[in-house]
């Protein structure tokens, strides 16, 4: 008899299973009458195109993603949801005096103020909005397949509904396998469309994802650093070992 309660373990596992794939479809879903925040129609679109993007460029169009729900919805928005990735590109930055452009606490000409680490949830602050970040935001998307996306929303207007999650562990079905089949579900329901103009998106090229390299700048520097943070000298192409590494 072993001491550990795998039916416990692996059914937490097909919870966190259920979580991730909820929010994928609060996101990204496709379908009608259950569009994920991303693909409602009608939404305020802010685009940010740019090959060298900079923090200072897209500081703007963070601020008209906030005013458009402001002068469409009549009301302000409350939360800005954004990909780990995008939230790591914002505390790279730094002034021409080396100084980070996010930092712990407000500072005077911050551009927004670091409140803690995470993988997914609330991690700190930009212009007087709560920023929470989601791995599963898309990072494939636009003509490149390379592009992320910001999304700035009176998040009460978009509404999730769950039922009691159900868990259950069936010995008999399996038996002459000696195998048990566990199951979890629930049924959900989202509506996401009532108010368009709740939900500001910003795309565009200036989105993208660097894998590595330092936009607009040339150089042959950066090993044992991270590789978003190097300076290439005319880069050429990538390759993907049979392991999985990126050169």
């Amino acid at each position: 008899q072993s001491p550990i309660n795998m039916d416990a373990i692996l059914l937490a596992d097909l919870a966190a299973d259920y979580a991730t794939k909820v929010d994928v479809f609060v996101l990204n879903n496709n379908a009608a009458n259950k569009r994920g925040i991303l693909n409602v129609t009608g939404i305020n679109a802010v685009t940010y195109t740019d090959a060298s993007p900079t923090v200072a460029e897209l500081y703007p169009k963070v601020a008209d993603a906030i005013q458009q729900v402001h002068t469409n919805r009549f009301m302000p928005p409350t939360k800005i949801f954004m990909h780990p990735r995008r939230w790591a590109w914002f505390l790279a930055a730094t002034d021409t005096s080396g100084r980070p452009l996010v930092t712990p606490y407000a500072a005077m000409n911050a551009a927004g103020a670091f409140g803690g680490v995470a993988s997914e949830g609330l991690v700190g602050e930009l212009q007087g909005l709560p920023v929470y970040v989601d791995p599963n935001i898309p990072i494939n998307l636009g003509a490149g397949t390379n592009e992320d996306r910001i999304i700035v929303a009176k998040a009460d207007d978009a509404i999730l509904f769950e039922g009691n999650p159900r868990a259950e562990a069936f010995r008999e079905t399996k038996a002459d396998q000696l195998s048990v089949l566990l199951r979890f579900y629930n049924y959900v329901a989202l509506h996401s469309e009532r108010y368009p103009k709740a939900i500001s998106v910003i795309a565009g090229t200036g989105l993208i994802t660097t894998v590595a390299g330092t936009a607009g700048s040339a150089g042959s520097s950066g090993d044992g650093g991270a590789a978003s943070m190097a300076l290439l000298n005319s880069p050429s192409g990538l390759s993907v070992a049979s392991n999985g590494d990126l050169y």
